[in-house]
């Protein structure tokens, strides 16, 4: 097979590799791709919510709250959610990831990592003693992690079909 060459594809749709086997999101170089995309989600509606703040409330210099508080704000908030991805979510998608190494379905996957995400993203608050605040937090990290996980198994399932061969001019 060439590199130009696209690879099998079973029945269900799902790109196999060289050896034969599914295509997986499994081990730590895979779930830090994941990672990486709920770090790109995050900051994505990090700057929404920046456009939208600035959009709706047209802070000035006297405000409470000018265009530089609010940046330093959330540039803050997004720290802390890149720490929390990096302590509790590298781990907790290794584990689903490990957990779920036998079976082969991409639904499967991307529903244990949101419900994995959900829990953590709970938990924080639940120790904090946040209960309405958890409720919120779930739902996001539920969001994020399922869907990173989604868009790490069709990226991957992507290069695997189509794999980058040499460079030719």
């Amino acid at each position: 097979m060439t590199a130009s060459e696209p690879r099998d594809v079973t029945s269900t749709g799902t790109p196999t590799d060289a050896a034969g086997s599914f295509v997986r999101v499994v081990g730590v170089r895979p779930v830090l791709e994941v990672c990486g995309r709920v770090a790109l989600i995050l900051l994505v509606a990090a700057v929404l919510l920046y456009v939208t703040y600035l959009v709706v409330e047209r802070p000035t210099a006297g405000d409470a709250v000018d265009a530089g508080a609010a940046a330093a704000i959330l540039a803050m908030m997004y720290g802390l959610h890149l720490v929390a991805v990096l302590v509790l979510g590298l781990p907790g998608g290794l584990l689903t990831a490990h957990l779920l190494r036998h079976e082969s379905s991409e639904a499967r996957h991307v529903a244990a990592f949101a419900l994995t995400g959900a829990a953590l993203g709970a938990a924080v608050l639940l120790v904090l003693g946040q209960a309405g605040p958890a409720a919120v937090w779930s739902v996001v990290g539920g969001l994020t992690a399922g869907g990173a996980r989604a868009w790490t198994g069709r990226s991957r399932r992507r290069r695997a079909v189509h794999p980058a061969g040499p460079y030719l001019p």
